[in-house]
């Protein structure tokens, strides 16, 4: 019979070790799957914010350049109406062309032959084209009905002009005093930057799927629109979606879809082999000495205990060595409820050390200036992470303000954090941001064993110029609130997170703030703050719950952590929330 119950339980047991091996496979390989599509899809999502954004943001320039380009033109119009003896004098037309800001100016006369014209040598290599014949190219006679309209007016797209074959932009509009054409000309720098910035190809490189992963945007092909579809190949996950006219393929490499899947089975496979061998050379030793009542009652106990149910005893004492193995186990859950008792505590005392070491190095003296306002302030989660800010002046007419965040949780990022939070005060009262910030990677590149980094941006204002010199490593976005009460995120070009590599380089930037203006500094905690339905917080709930109100910035630090709270509702906080609000006097 023993022989016989151990091949059975042989057989039992490689056969539970398949199946759970199966499931396991099949079922992580689907949620990988699943997660991969998901991660995708969020990411084309993005790609089509991104889309929209730079689509409306070029036409919002060329609107507005285009508008400056005509009110330029109706201006020189109607001082060659007040004035036409400046026609003839070309130092007050060079003096006006420098005065409105452009290139070349004209003026024909009622057969289109420019009998004025300035421009800067510089830019059109000439420095007139007096006599020139606007109905001689069909970029110029595209203002020939300017002689016979009075109403007409024309911005041109930027091209290469018919006298020199320079890519120019021109504006003109009908004479006021006689018929004629008014015209001006100006290099089209800001509208080529522009399109560039708006380019399709830039944000598919910007892009980053994964590690190997790639985006490819084209032409949509005649696809409907709202079209998405997942395709699979031997090596790769492919999403396709329509975006506007765009058709956008985010591929992402099947080793990177499914390496959660494989290290998760590994583990499996390890720990199931432990379990599964275990559990048969006991049973069968236990079959020598004890009837097979006696292992089911022991069994059925045990997997009441390793089911949670610690309170469990043991009673099975039919032969000394089940009082003994009884004994013997109910012993084992208390230590193990001890243990986890202790290592409970142990947690507690660790994160509680962790936030006294956190609080007590942040300044909390908001004292009120008659050149800014500050408020600031950190409100910790349970498992207590590495945030910090700090405002401090560099002489009468220099504050510098900073925060930052640090991966990692516990007494060890706190310790990081006090390093970093040091460090960082150190260089900035020394050198300009990037240069601290450049001098701060390399200290705290040194002997990072832990592997830890921190996201941080600093900026150093000029209380007399309002000027803000700032920096970003990889932190969120600032925002600026406008006296008037709108708000706006700051899409500071940022580099990469401080820790991460020597190489890194940091670039200042300058902003100008004006009286009243608040700059607000936050951590992720206030983005990602997550409610019971998985939603989180948000860029777009974060900035319009800063929009409209016009309040002090300690009122706006309860504001944001009154919103998150009430967002949240009864989901516990997963990362510490840290505010700096600065108000510009």
């Amino acid at each position: 019979m023993k022989y016989l119950f151990q091949k059975w339980l042989f057989l039992l047991v490689v056969l539970a070790f398949l199946i759970t091996f199966a499931v396991s496979w099949h079922l992580h390989s689907y949620l990988a799957e699943l997660s991969a599509v998901d991660m995708l899809e969020s990411t084309l999502t993005g790609v089509c914010r991104k889309i929209s954004v730079t689509e409306h943001n070029l036409k919002a320039v060329t609107h507005i350049s285009d508008a400056a380009a005509l009110a330029k033109t109706h201006a020189f119009a109607l001082l060659v109406a007040s004035d036409p003896s400046i026609l003839n004098n070309d130092g007050k037309l060079d003096t006006l062309r420098k005065k409105l800001d452009v290139d070349e100016l004209h003026v024909s006369d009622d057969k289109g032959i420019l009998i004025a014209s300035r421009a800067n040598e510089a830019a059109s290599g000439v420095k007139s084209y007096r006599n020139y014949n606007m109905a001689s190219t069909a970029q110029s006679a595209a203002f020939m009905p300017a002689i016979t309209d009075p109403s007409f007016e024309l911005v041109q797209d930027p091209q290469i002009n018919g006298a020199k074959g320079i890519y120019f932009q021109y504006a003109g509009v009908a004479r006021i005093d006689k018929p004629g054409i008014v015209q001006i000309g100006y290099r089209p720098e800001r509208i080529i930057e522009a399109q560039h910035l708006a380019d399709i190809k830039q944000i598919e490189k910007e892009t980053r799927i994964g590690t190997n992963g790639s985006l490819r945007i084209t032409e949509s092909t005649g696809l409907p629109a709202g079209y998405k579809k997942v395709f699979r190949t031997s090596s790769s996950l492919l999403l396709c979606i329509v975006y506007d006219k765009y058709l956008l393929t985010a591929e992402l490499p099947q080793e990177e879809m499914y390496v959660s899947r494989d290290s998760i089975l590994k583990v499996l496979i390890i720990g199931n082999l432990i379990l599964f061998g275990v559990i048969f050379l006991l049973v069968s030793r236990l079959l020598q000495k004890v009837v097979i009542n006696g292992i089911y009652s022991v069994n059925d106990s045990l997997n009441e205990i390793t089911g949670g149910n610690l309170e469990k005893k043991v009673t099975v004492s039919t032969t000394t060595e089940f009082c003994t193995l009884s004994n013997g186990i109910n012993a084992t859950v208390s230590a193990l409820k001890k243990a986890i008792e202790d290592e409970a505590k142990r947690l507690d005392d660790e994160l509680e050390t962790g936030r006294m070491i956190q609080t007590s190095v942040l300044p909390v003296d908001f004292k009120d200036n008659e050149r800014y306002v500050l408020h600031a302030g950190m409100f910790t989660a349970r498992e207590v992470g590495g945030d910090f800010y700090d405002f401090f002046a560099l002489d009468e007419d220099n504050l510098a303000i900073l925060i930052a965040d640090v991966s990692g949780k516990g007494i060890t990022a706190a310790l990081y954090m006090m390093t970093a939070k040091t460090l960082l005060k150190e260089l900035i009262q020394k050198y300009p941001p990037a240069e601290a910030f450049d001098l701060a990677n390399q200290e705290l590149c040194k002997n990072n064993k832990a592997h830890m980094f921190l996201t941080a941006f600093a900026g150093v204002i000029n209380l007399k110029t309002g000027i803000m010199t700032c920096v970003n490593a990889g932190h969120n976005p600032p925002v600026l609130k406008h006296a008037d009460g709108t708000a706006e995120y700051l899409r500071i070009k940022h580099s990469l997170v401080l820790s991460a590599s020597r190489k890194a380089r940091y670039t200042a930037v300058d902003l100008q703030l004006k009286k009243n203006d608040q700059i607000i500094l936050y951590t992720d905690g206030v983005t990602e703050a997550m409610n019971c339905s998985k939603q989180l917080f948000g860029e777009e709930r974060f900035l319009k719950t800063l929009s409209g109100s016009i309040v002090t910035p300690m009122e706006t630090v309860h504001l944001i952590r009154a919103e998150v709270s009430e967002f949240a509702g009864s989901t516990p906080q997963n990362d510490d929330i840290t505010l700096l609000v600065m108000e510009y006097k």
